[in-house]
């Protein structure tokens, strides 16, 4: 339940930090791989040391999200020719592909 409602909570914020704009080849570049969905495990955890330690949830959002953007730019990476080379990346072709 609480992993679920914080996935819930940081793809809608991903989501609205992610706009549609110029250019819009990188924006939907970025939106398809960050928006793939996936546990959420990181930006949980960063919600929750901000309860552990009675911080506010909308300030530590921001953060949490951060930190998912930068997990999936480890794996966007990760998946590229030069490394893996992956042909799918959570049941979806990978960003490069």
């Amino acid at each position: 339940m609480y992993m679920r409602d914080r996935a819930e909570m940081v793809n809608k914020a991903l989501d609205a930090a992610l706009p549609s704009r110029y250019p819009e080849v990188l924006v939907d570049s970025m939106r398809y791989s960050v928006l793939a969905g996936g546990k959420r495990v990181r930006p949980a955890l960063t919600l929750a040391a901000c309860d552990l330690v009675g911080g506010d949830m909308a300030t530590a959002l921001p953060t949490a999200c951060a930190m998912e953007m930068i997990h999936t730019m480890s794996l966007i990476h990760d998946d590229l020719p030069a490394m893996d080379n992956d042909d799918f990346r959570r049941g979806r072709p990978t960003n490069h592909k």
